[in-house]
């Protein structure tokens, strides 16, 4: 089903989540970047989807605006997350400006997956004519460049405070595809064994794709068939092993929702199914829909001794959505 048809058979919902994005609630929090609490032991910063042209100036100034935007924190920024789709067609000098931004303005570690757009979407509007195995090995090499690694995969992990964040990405088996991706055996035996590591503690760890779990987050809804084929690559039943495992994704360009609007009508933000919790970023660098449609989102991941806390904000603006925050407790 094409995203059109998605919207039109969902018509009802789409208007309701449009209107509900601009009913004020809670009040609105003044732009100043702090966390919600003192006593945090991690605060990270997660975008998604920047989808980023070596000419398109909007998309490049609305990522510069929001990292410099991070140097007003009133608290340490542990790192910042951004889950795929850096480009919009895969081509290596858009990839090349993406992290010329990151570099030029964050100066704390960035972990950066992959997505469809970055590799499945080689030779788009005949912008480059590259196969999606070179795209993906240029991927890891600006990755390796800038965080001086010396990765051969497209997953790696990352230890931030103590938390390990798991990068999973695109394998590309077999020539790979224009929107799914593919996982050999090899990656999943170390997505298992990351998990393994980083709960054995009963710390939260934290892995991030591009591609949402099938049937989560409204995917079915809002993107069909765009998720992550769980009868091809169960990562589900292998995060469902441990205890405080949180997925965050990007991929399916829906904006920041209330809470209240999640429960409605099944489209959230964040949601816990079978212990683990899912969290679908918006998308930064082009309108959002179902939900608020501005560019610039994302939030703000804050950890405790006894709990998670996600913040939507947009990044450009300072603008805190307190009615769509999220809090989940740490199973000890």
């Amino acid at each position: 089903m094409s995203v059109v048809k998605a919207i039109l058979s969902n018509f009802g919902a789409f208007i309701m989540a449009a209107v509900m994005a601009f009913i004020p609630t809670s009040g609105i929090e003044l732009p100043i970047l702090n966390t919600s609490e003192e006593n945090c032991l991690l605060n990270v910063e997660m975008i998604s989807d920047t989808h980023i042209e070596e000419n398109g100036i909007f998309r490049q100034t609305f990522l510069k605006t929001g990292l410099k935007n991070l140097g007003r924190s009133k608290a340490d920024i542990d790192a910042l997350v951004v889950t795929g789709d850096l480009t919009n067609y895969g081509d290596e000098p858009a990839l090349a400006k993406f992290y010329e931004i990151i570099k030029n303005n964050f100066a704390g570690k960035a972990i950066i997956a992959a997505g469809n757009h970055d590799i499945g979407h080689v030779g788009d509007r005949d912008v480059t004519n590259i196969t999606r195995e070179e795209a993906k090995e240029n991927v890891i090499k600006y990755y390796n460049d800038y965080s001086g690694r010396n990765l051969t995969t497209n997953y790696y992990s990352e230890t931030i405070n103590g938390y390990k964040f798991i990068v999973i990405g695109d394998d590309v088996v077999d020539g790979g595809h224009w929107d799914a991706m593919d996982m050999t055996a090899e990656q999943l035996k170390f997505l298992d064994d990351e998990l393994a590591d980083g709960t054995k503690d009963g710390k939260p760890v934290f892995v991030c794709c591009h591609w949402p779990v099938d049937d989560i987050n409204g995917e079915d809804t809002i993107w069909p068939d765009s998720g992550i084929d769980l009868e091809v690559n169960d990562i589900k039943s292998i995060m469902e092993k441990y205890n405080n495992v949180y997925y965050v994704s990007g991929h399916m360009h829906a904006g920041i929702k209330s809470s209240l609007y999640g429960e409605l009508f099944g489209l959230k933000t964040a949601e816990q199914v079978n212990g683990v919790t899912y969290i679908s970023l918006p998308t930064y660098g082009i309108v959002n829909m179902f939900g608020n449609p501005f560019s610039g989102t994302g939030a703000q991941l804050e950890v405790y001794a006894d709990k998670v806390v996600f913040r939507p904000r947009n990044f450009i603006t300072g603008r805190w959505y307190t009615n769509a925050a999220y809090e989940f407790g740490i199973v000890k």
